[in-house]
């Protein structure tokens, strides 16, 4: 079986369990909501303190839903059974790295309207607000992915998780709230694409490299 054949079957295999089971997907975006909905009473909503509330809320829920698709498999006893999928485990790494973008994607696209009804934050610069997800999205689910095989064989994996995810995707998070803030305001977005690019690139070239020892270990 070709590589993209062994990714889609893993990617399609996790979606599928997602779309039955809504066990990822309805929890985490409960809860950015609620994260969202507290900044945004706080901050008045709108205005300067909408982007740094958005992707608060999108990065909080994020932990959540790489946390779960591990939680998932271990408690389906599905995780051995991947492990004798055949081809290599790197496969396995954008399978579920696909899934998890997909999943992020359509939370981020949630919050963003819940922030745009209840708050009536701004839509100027939408254009640039869905480029920086799609670039942070990939970043963010080659870390989750990545982080939620590293926690699944220890006993605290749950709570361990956002300890490791949150320091290691601040760069995430700095660079979504500035470019959303620059295209806002017109301003030139600076070095912060570079900084999504680069974190992109970390994790999406080192990813599957350290995914494969983790999982071999």
């Amino acid at each position: 079986m070709k590589a993209w054949r062994r990714v889609a079957a893993v990617a399609r295999k996790d979606l599928l369990l997602e779309w039955r089971g809504r066990d990822a997907v309805l929890p985490a975006g409960s809860f950015g909501f609620a994260v969202l909905l507290v900044l945004g009473l706080v901050s008045g909503g709108g205005g300067e303190a909408a982007p740094s509330a958005l992707w608060v809320s999108v990065l909080l829920a994020a932990v959540l839903a790489a946390g779960r698709g591990a939680d998932r498999e271990g408690e389906e006893g599905t995780r051995e059974v991947l492990l004798l999928y055949p081809g290599s485990r790197e496969d396995l790494f954008w399978g579920r790295w696909l899934a998890l973008c997909v999943v992020l994607l359509v939370l981020a696209a949630g919050l963003w309207c819940a922030q745009v009804l209840l708050f009536d934050a701004p839509t100027r610069g939408a254009g640039v607000l869905i480029l920086a997800a799609l670039l942070a999205t990939a970043g963010l689910g080659a870390a989750g992915t990545l982080l939620a095989a590293l926690v699944a064989h220890v006993r605290a994996g749950p709570l361990l998780m956002p300890l490791l995810f949150l320091p290691a995707t601040v760069p995430v998070l700095l660079a979504g709230v500035r470019l959303s803030e620059t295209a806002a305001s017109g301003a030139p977005a600076g070095p912060w694409w570079g900084v999504l690019v680069v974190f992109d690139l970390l994790f999406l070239l080192v990813g599957p490299v350290l995914f494969e020892l983790v999982v071999e270990g």
